[in-house]
């Protein structure tokens, strides 16, 4: 069979043509630092890989889920420490009023000038709001104040509901976002309701300090203090628990992100050493076809004779 000069041409082309295109993708390669610049070069990776980051984007979902709660736990947690603290001031006025035999009519309304303050404090603290101006303990109905004062009834009422907000931080984990003023203070919010109704006793100019309902009233209301007390104290744990949960759960994340980033990197990125093989391989491929074909082109067979 007969060779023509066409044919050979074609063969040489083609030789050149390929290794010429091997030699660009290995440099392109070489240059991004991507084995795969194609899915079909390598299909089975290429799925592993789009896997792996649709788990690292939710991974990034859930770091900014853990930061902006943690962010928002931080913040009920120092408004309940504050509220624990006026609690405590309350408690220390309460305990000075009750010593009736040293207090005479007009100190007893300092107390109460000084409770009301307090009382006011309190309340700002149960309706405090994020930077986006949701109420942190009105549960699910953060568009309205965790806590209304009622003027008609001169009472506090729960305005907000005792459910809570929950945010994904890991893949099938909830953690609530907020305490509620019903859990910290219960239904009827006694503390705050039992401070007011002192406040207005103590603030009666023609109250007697020394009539004994004076005295049970005092002691009444200390103990809805004391109870309301170890409420905002039993959340302040709570929401430290949950901070701690928050911890171990961000760096669990973390961990299952480097293991994909490992991953990712052996399934995507090049071997650069077997690459500048591959090249110099290629390379000396080209420049062999190519003088081959320049000699194949000087043969004559009028060279022969």
């Amino acid at each position: 069979m007969r060779i023509t000069n066409a044919q050979i041409t074609a063969m040489m082309s083609n030789s050149m043509n390929a290794n010429s295109a091997e030699i660009g993708k290995l440099m392109q390669q070489m240059a991004t630092g991507q084995r795969m610049m194609l899915p079909s070069d390598d299909p089975i990776a290429s799925v592993r890989v789009l896997r792996v980051q649709r788990e690292e984007a939710s991974l990034e979902q859930y770091r900014k889920n853990i930061a902006n709660l943690s962010s928002n736990l931080s913040t009920q947690e120092a408004n309940l420490q504050a509220s624990s603290d006026s609690m405590l001031s309350a408690r220390d006025l309460l305990l000075w009023a009750g010593n009736v035999g040293a207090n005479a009519s007009e100190d007893l309304a300092a107390i109460a000038g000084e409770l009301e303050t307090i009382e006011n404090t309190i309340a700002s603290f149960a309706n405090v709001r994020d930077e986006e101006g949701r109420y942190l303990f009105s549960g699910t109905l953060s568009d309205r104040p965790a806590v209304t004062f009622d003027s008609a009834t001169g009472s506090y009422t729960l305005t907000g509901n005792d459910k809570h907000r929950q945010a994904a931080v890991a893949n099938g984990v909830l953690v609530d976002e907020n305490v509620t003023a019903a859990s910290i203070y219960g239904p009827g919010i006694d503390a705050l309701n039992g401070l007011h109704e002192m406040v207005q006793m103590l603030k009666d100019p023609a109250l007697d300090a020394t009539d004994p309902a004076v005295r049970a009233k005092i002691e009444d209301t200390l103990a809805k203090l004391d109870a309301g007390h170890a409420g905002v104290l039993g959340a302040i744990t709570e929401l430290g628990g949950r901070q701690n949960s928050l911890t171990l759960l961000n760096s669990s994340n973390e961990e299952v992100s480097l293991v994909n980033q490992k991953t990712e990197g052996e399934l995507s990125q090049l071997d650069y050493a077997g690459a500048s093989i591959d090249l110099n391989n290629y390379q000396l491929s080209l420049q062999a076809t190519q003088k081959t074909y320049l000699k194949i082109n000087q043969l004559s067979l009028f060279g022969l004779l």
